[in-house]
C-alpha cells in the first residue's frame, strides 16, 4: 500500500478545515444579536501583497482576502489611500498592491457564494484627507449593491445581516455624504476605550468597547507584550459578564520595538498563543477579535465559542 507523507495529510486536513469554514455562520441562530457573535478578524487585512523591503514593517497577514474568508475570518480591516485617482490599500507608507474596489469585490463574491454568511468591514483612511474618506463611501456604493449593505442597529440580529456586509468607518465623511453602516466616535487609538460609540447615519448609537494597544512607543518589547495581554484579557473578561447591547473590538494585533527593530511577528506569536490558551477554558462570547498572522487553530477556537453563545 502506498503511504501518504505526513505533511501531505496535514495539508489535506488544513484544506478541509478551511473549506468547512467558508460558511460556518450557517449554524448561527437568526435571533442572536450580532454584538454577541464571536468573530475572528484580521488587522490590516489587505497586507499579504506588501513587497520587499517593506514586508518586515508593514505585512501583517500571510493570507490574501479570499484565503482569509475560507479560513473563517469575517472581520476585515481595510485602509484605503488616495493614490492618483484611485483608492488603493496601504499600511502606512507601504502599498499592498490591491485596490479598494478589488478588495470589496472579493468579499462581495464570497457572500454571493455563501449567502448564509455576513462580514464586517472596517475602513480607516491611510491618506488623502476628507476627499479620500468621501471617495471611500462612494466606492462602497458603486461596488456593493444596496441589498447587500447592512443597515446598522445597536441590537441588530444575525437575521438582519445574513448575506450582507456591515461597514464600520473610523473616519467621518463630509456633511451630506451618504454613509453605509456606521462611524466610530471616541476611539483615538493605541489603548483601551470603553466610552467609544458606533453611530449610524440615522443617529442610532451603540456603546463600543475597543482595545487596540498596538505599541508601547519604545523598545522595551517584553514589557509591552505583558501590558498588551493584560488589556486584552481584561476586556475579554468584562465582555463575558455583560449582557447589554455592547459591541466589542478587541485587537490581538500590535508590534514590539521601534524603527528598524519593529517586530510584528513577535507580538503575533506571543499574544496569539496567550489568547489560544485562554480560549481553552473560556466558553463565552468574545466579540470581534482582529489578529495579525492568525493560525487556523486560533480562528477555529474563536468560531467554536458560538456553540456556547447559541445554547
Amino acid at each position: 500500500m502506498k503511504r501518504i507523507p505526513v505533511i501531505g495529510l496535514m495539508m489535506v486536513f488544513a484544506v478541509c478545515v478551511q473549506a468547512a469554514n467558508e460558511n460556518w455562520m450557517t449554524g448561527l441562530p437568526d435571533t442572536v444579536r450580532v454584538c454577541r457573535v464571536s468573530i475572528p478578524g484580521t488587522h490590516d487585512s489587505g497586507t499579504a501583497g506588501v513587497w520587499f523591503p517593506m514586508r518586515h514593517y508593514a505585512r501583517t497577514q500571510s493570507m490574501d482576502l479570499a484565503e482569509q474568508w475560507d479560513a473563517g475570518i469575517r472581520f476585515f480591516d481595510l485602509r484605503p489611500k488616495l493614490d492618483g485617482d484611485r483608492l488603493r490599500i496601504y499600511h502606512g507608507p507601504a502599498s499592498c498592491h490591491i485596490t479598494f474596489d478589488e478588495s470589496l469585490l472579493i468579499l462581495k463574491h464570497k457572500i454571493e457564494e455563501n449567502p448564509t454568511e455576513f462580514c464586517i468591514v472596517m475602513t480607516n483612511s491611510a491618506g488623502g484627507g476628507r476627499k479620500a474618506v468621501d471617495m471611500t463611501m462612494e466606492q462602497i456604493r458603486k461596488s456593493i449593491p444596496d441589498n447587500m449593505l447592512a443597515v446598522f442597529k445597536p441590537d441588530m440580529t444575525v437575521a438582519d445581516i445574513r448575506g450582507r456586509i456591515l461597514f464600520i468607518h473610523r473616519n467621518e465623511p463630509s456633511a451630506g455624504t451618504a454613509v453605509p453602516g456606521c462611524v466610530t466616535r471616541g476611539w483615538p487609538g493605541n489603548g483601551m476605550f470603553q466610552g467609544a460609540q458606533l453611530v449610524s447615519a440615522g443617529s442610532e448609537t451603540a456603546t463600543l468597547w475597543a482595545q487596540d494597544c498596538y505599541t508601547s512607543g519604545n523598545s522595551d518589547s517584553d514589557a509591552y507584550l505583558d501590558v498588551k495581554w493584560r488589556m486584552m484579557e481584561h476586556l475579554l473578561g468584562i465582555f463575558t459578564k455583560t449582557d447589554e447591547t455592547v459591541w466589542c473590538i478587541n485587537h490581538a494585533s500590535g508590534y514590539t520595538g521601534t524603527g528598524v527593530s519593529t517586530n510584528i511577528k513577535k507580538n503575533a506569536r506571543t499574544t496569539n498563543a496567550r489568547l489560544l490558551e485562554y480560549l481553552d477554558t473560556h466558553k463565552a462570547p468574545v466579540g470581534i477579535v482582529p489578529m495579525d498572522f492568525p493560525q487556523q487553530e486560533l480562528i477555529d477556537a474563536i468560531i467554536f465559542l458560538n456553540t456556547f453563545a447559541a445554547e
